[in-house]
């Protein structure tokens, strides 16, 4: 389950998409691929921290 913050960015980041790209169907897409990959790097940093605090 995402954690606050990181619905936080994806909110943010529609946001920005929705408030400031004239062209939404390639500016939603594009909003959606930021947030996924945002949200991808911080499962990942997240995962690594707890295998490193196992050790």
């Amino acid at each position: 389950m995402p954690k606050v913050a990181q619905l936080t960015g994806m909110i943010v980041t529609a946001i920005v998409v929705f408030g400031t790209d004239v062209d939404v169907f390639t500016a939603v897409p594009l909003g959606i691929l930021a947030g996924a990959l945002a949200t991808f790097f911080v499962a990942l940093a997240e995962s690594r921290q707890t295998a490193k605090a196992r050790d």
